[in-house]
C-alpha cells in the first residue's frame, strides 16, 4: 500500500485519505481506520458504485426474506395491537409508506 497521505477539508471536518493499490483480481485493502469506524469485519457486503469518476463502497446487510417477513409481521401486529381504532389495511399502507421513505432517503446518500 502507497503511504502517501491527503487530507480533504469536508464539513464535517479533515478525513484522513489513504491511496490503495489495486493488486490481483482486483482487489484492494480498505485501510484500517475506515474499517474500525465502519465496524467492517471479514464476511461482510459492500454495495458498489460508480459515481462519476469514482468508485463508492456502501456497507449492507443482507437478511433472510423469511426472516424479514417474520420480523414485519410481528412489528405490523404490535402497531395492530397498539392501535385499534385504525383497520389493518390502514396501519400497513401507512408502515409501507414510512418504509418506501426511508429507502428513498437512504438512496440518495
Amino acid at each position: 500500500m502507497v503511504n502517501q497521505r491527503l487530507q480533504l477539508q469536508l464539513k464535517k471536518g479533515v478525513i484522513e485519505m489513504q491511496l490503495v493499490r489495486v493488486k490481483k483480481k482486483y482487489q484492494v485493502t480498505i485501510p484500517t481506520e475506515i474499517r474500525q469506524k465502519l465496524a467492517l469485519k471479514v464476511g461482510d457486503v459492500l454495495e458498489t458504485e460508480l459515481q462519476d469518476n469514482r468508485i463508492i463502497l456502501k456497507p449492507k446487510m443482507l437478511v433472510d426474506k423469511n426472516e424479514a417477513w417474520q420480523r414485519l409481521m410481528a412489528v405490523l401486529d404490535e402497531v395492530h395491537r397498539q392501535n385499534k381504532q385504525f383497520s389493518p389495511e390502514e396501519v400497513e399502507r401507512d408502515v409501507l409508506a414510512a418504509i418506501q421513505k426511508i429507502r428513498v432517503k437512504r438512496s440518495s446518500r
